[in-house]
């Protein structure tokens, strides 16, 4: 489905500019492995999102936990999110090293040699694992810690380390100039071909998919329906929690291959806005897949809540969801809400003491169309702090008044798409696109290219 062509191409069918991270090739290029925006994309993937990955890849590493760098047990979700955390590094990137270095991702049977040096770090092509020098930098948490801050450091002092940018060498008899720091990185880490060959597939395996983050897809003549997140697929359980998240319209219909190139992860169980009591009485209330516990049958009754909108589940059915933070007596507009300035006309999308300013009238009905908006004062919007503006909403197709080049939205990003062939090859509908304007076009920074 996917077509290689060429950059000029691209710019003269979207009559944009394209920075030069994007990589408009399905062929391994020893300069250009992945982008840099790839390699810091520390927020990438959620603690969750991380682990429901590991399951889905029915992974040993799911279930086990090791000692961090400092000693503390952690999951090995969480270790692979403090790493990514403290150093900026993407999850995606420990991910992929784990798998490539000792394939510890899709591996059945790894020893304990292959977790001990789970990112390979340290080990030169003439060390010995055993060499007591070696020892301390041994352990699953020790060397996820040290991939993360070595890629870092490669960053930061770029300049004192063999392969830069711009700078030509030999690799493997093969002729190298990176042409971006990711790649420096890389071959400062690995310098081998092959060995960076192996990562880029691996790379393209686990995230460089057809359909973007937010798609919806059904296969002909089946009544499921699953959400595209993060490289997994997720089956929405019901048609009424399709109803209450997503818009039905976005439907793509695929064939079967479409669906199953990506791993199965939990399903979509519960409509959004929910009511969960697990078996200890916890209430959470369920806000775009995050868990907010209800702190007190006061703040329960004062937010205006029916017991009878209660549904009673087991912890164990939350465990894909995030935790977000609690509702108190002090929380305002915890579903959130639309005000609007009855001076200016502007709107705002008020949650948790944080007002979001909505830069057009198609993000609001885009995202928030059911939602009463209410008018209020200048005085009022100020009791508020200023916080990110609002986006569009994943797998929506966007483009601007001004131009002709049409994305669609991933991970907060917008993804151009390559031409008008590759938007019906994908299933996409014209009537799907939404114009607005610049501004709203312009707080989605520019993705990759879908080709």
């Amino acid at each position: 489905m996917k077509k290689i062509i060429s950059t000029t191409i691209i710019i003269s069918i979207l009559g944009i500019s394209l920075p030069s991270f994007i990589n408009a090739s399905s062929i391994f290029d020893q300069n250009y492995i992945i982008s840099d925006q790839e390699l810091t994309d520390y927020e990438s993937l959620s603690l969750v999102d991380i682990q429901n990955f590991l399951e889905a890849k029915q992974s040993t590493l799911a279930n086990m936990s090791f000692p961090n760098f400092l000693g503390h047990t952690k999951s090995v979700a969480q270790i692979i999110y403090d790493a990514s955390r403290e150093n900026q590094i993407s999850p995606k990137f420990i991910i992929t090293m784990l798998q490539k270095e000792q394939s510890l991702i899709e591996g059945k049977n790894p020893t304990q040699r292959n977790y001990d040096w789970a990112t390979g770090y340290a080990l030169c092509d003439s060390c010995n694992s055993s060499d007591p020098d070696l020892a301390f930098f041994k352990g699953f948490g020790t060397q996820v810690h040290f991939l993360a801050t070595i890629m870092r450091k490669y960053i930061r002092k770029s300049s004192e380390y063999n392969y830069q940018v711009g700078k030509t060498s030999e690799v493997d008899f093969y002729i190298v100039t990176p042409i971006n720091q990711a790649t420096a990185n890389l071959y400062n880490y690995t310098p081998h071909i092959s060995g960076n060959k192996n990562f880029w597939r691996i790379w393209q395996d686990y995230w460089d998919y057809t359909y973007p983050d937010g798609s919806l897809l059904q296969v002909v003549g089946d009544s499921d329906v699953w959400y595209i997140h993060h490289g997994i697929r997720k089956r929405i359980d019901s048609y009424s929690v399709l109803l209450s998240r997503f818009d039905v319209n976005k439907i793509i219909t695929v064939a079967s291959s479409d669906i199953e190139i990506y791993p199965k992860g939990p399903d979509i169980e519960f409509a959004n806005y929910s009511l969960l009591r697990i078996p200890t009485g916890t209430v959470y209330l369920l806000v775009d897949d995050t868990l907010r516990h209800i702190s007190s049958m006061e703040v329960f009754r004062t937010i205006g809540y029916n017991w009878d909108e209660v549904e009673n589940v087991l912890e164990s059915d939350l465990k894909s969801l995030e935790k977000g933070d609690p509702i108190t007596m002090s929380s305002v507009y915890p579903t959130g809400a639309l005000l609007q300035d009855n001076k200016t006309g502007g709107i705002f999308y008020v949650a948790d003491g944080l007002k979001h300013p909505i830069y057009s009238k198609e993000i609001w009905l885009a995202k928030y169309r059911n939602k009463e908006l209410t008018s209020v004062s200048p005085d009022e919007l100020e009791n508020y702090l200023t916080s990110s503006p609002v986006k569009f909403t994943d797998g929506e197709l966007i483009k601007s008044m001004n131009e002709p080049a049409v994305y669609v939205i991933s991970e907060g990003k917008r993804r151009p798409i390559i031409s008008g062939d590759v938007f019906e090859s994908l299933g996409y509908s014209w009537r799907n696109i939404i114009i607005t304007s610049p501004n709203a076009v312009g707080i989605h920074p520019l993705g990759e290219v879908i080709e």
